[in-house]
């Protein structure tokens, strides 16, 4: 790999944005794990950093995250997308939103619930206009426990 990138998860102190950022520092690229609490933030970005035997990992507030990221995976629940890209926003502008979300709304959680954009991406792109591109990827659960209990990432 010759291209790094510096890549923010917001969310990423859950399943799947720990997932996803564990092996994209393990691939050698930089990884800020955001949250709304940058203590938190900072123990799962030493952890991973632990876990790998590199430190390619940080914590921040989302804000922080994102401002200083090229790339910003947003990995949080439904419920939290909407408030958590207002919050981040301004940080986003020519940059790449990745968004894991999948509308899964109580309390019928066991299925999609598409909202009237026609999905959860395509609402936070009307949100946010053209300044930032959207693209909607990994509406999957993390499988972080399970490889590493199993010797790989």
């Amino acid at each position: 790999m010759t291209e790094r990138h510096t890549i923010a998860i917001l969310g990423g102190t859950g399943q799947e944005g720990g997932g996803l950022g564990l092996r994209w520092a393990k691939a050698g690229h930089r990884v800020i794990v955001g949250s709304r609490n940058p203590e938190k933030a900072a123990t799962a970005a030493t952890e991973m950093n632990r876990m790998l035997g590199q430190t390619n990992a940080s914590g921040a507030s989302n804000w922080d995250a994102a401002e200083m990221a090229s790339i910003v995976v947003l990995t949080v629940p439904h419920a939290a997308q909407r408030s958590t890209v207002e919050e981040v926003q301004d940080s986003l502008r020519g940059k790449i939103l990745v968004d894991a979300t999948v509308p899964l709304v109580p309390p019928r959680v066991a299925r999609v619930q598409l909202p009237p954009e026609g999905s959860a991406v395509a609402a936070i792109q009307n949100f946010l206009g053209d300044s930032v591109r959207v693209v909607s990827a990994f509406q999957n659960v993390s499988a972080l426990e399970r490889s590493l209990s199993q010797g790989r990432l």
